[in-house]
């Protein structure tokens, strides 16, 4: 099931996106029959790429394939393993606890360890044995495999773990293990990430410098909409039909980026959106320059600079 808290954003309308959908539709048929798939989701911020996970686990929902989400966070005190945790907590939340006792197997105590909640369902479970910390984190990587590999066994099943350039160390370990032993299972991954925020030192740069060489690795990367569907957007999210010029500007000026379009059309009345105004095109690539610099700033500024990029559209 997809979750209610990823659903409360998502656009009335989806728009373009085909290449896209069609390679992840590869990667999922892939997994499907046996054949484990990675793929990679990147983007700049607001291009739109949780939308399309939302679109493609609607796709996999509708060809019988069990959906659960997990999304990382940047504050400070979030637990290691965070997106993982959400994962399972969701798949804990439906599975019966025979299913639940016959899917971790052994290696439930071990993954109790960062999942309490299975202590609710599995009660007769004891405390893992004490272990140097790298047996334990390879007995723990292990279990969850053996649970996610199991859990595919009875349905197919799909993991999107969303904002992974905020993942923690821990998480980004087990998603390399876990790729690298998910071969001959019914299991896709999704991933998506800002690229703008992964530089060469980056931990998820690492990390994908790991996997590239996997051949279950996919990796997407979105870009803008295009004029056309800038107009399809905006008449079936917002109810405004553009005309081929007024299309123009707004493409123009947004980049294509389905979150500027959507800020755009709500903040500015919509008779200012056909009216191009001098210079427009000279802050093209400024606004391009301050956005990718948004993107990099912390928390606090950036939501403190939130209104620069869009205040900037109106020219």
């Amino acid at each position: 099931m997809v979750h209610s808290h990823l659903n409360r954003n998502i656009s009335r309308v989806f728009v373009g996106r085909q290449q896209e959908l069609a390679e992840f539709s590869a990667a999922l048929d892939d997994a499907m029959s046996g054949q484990g798939r990675l793929a990679m989701l990147a983007g700049e911020p607001g291009i739109g790429k949780t939308r399309t996970a939302q679109e493609l686990a609607m796709m996999a929902e509708g060809r019988g394939t069990q959906v659960h989400w997990g999304r990382c966070y940047e504050e400070l005190g979030t637990p290691p393993y965070w997106a993982w945790v959400q994962t399972m907590r969701s798949y804990i939340e439906q599975a019966s606890t025979e299913q639940l006792a016959a899917d971790m197997g052994p290696g439930a105590s071990y993954i109790a360890e960062i999942v309490p909640e299975i202590r609710g369902k599995l009660q007769e479970l004891t405390t893992p044995p004490s272990l140097e910390p790298e047996q334990a984190r390879f007995r723990l990587f292990y279990s969850i495999t053996t649970f996610l590999k199991n859990a595919a066994h009875r349905q197919p099943l799909m993991l999107v773990l969303d904002d992974l350039h905020w993942a923690d160390q821990s998480s980004l370990l087990l998603l390399e293990f876990v790729a690298r032993e998910i071969e001959t299972s019914r299991i896709l991954l999704v991933g998506a990430y800002r690229d703008v925020e992964v530089s060469r030192r980056h931990p998820l740069s690492q990390t994908l410098g790991a996997l590239v060489r996997e051949k279950l690795f996919y990796r997407v990367q979105l870009q803008g909409l295009t004029q056309q569907e800038v107009t399809e957007f905006v008449q079936g999210n917002v109810g405004i039909t553009l005309t081929p010029e007024a299309a123009g500007v707004m493409h123009e000026r947004t980049d294509g980026n389905p979150f500027f379009i959507s800020e755009l059309t709500r903040k500015v009345p919509s008779e200012n959106i056909y009216n191009r105004r001098p210079g427009v095109g000279q802050h093209h690539s400024q606004r391009c320059s301050r956005w990718h610099r948004w993107a990099t700033y912390p928390k606090p500024s950036r939501l403190l600079r939130t209104a620069i990029p869009v205040i900037s559209f109106l020219g």
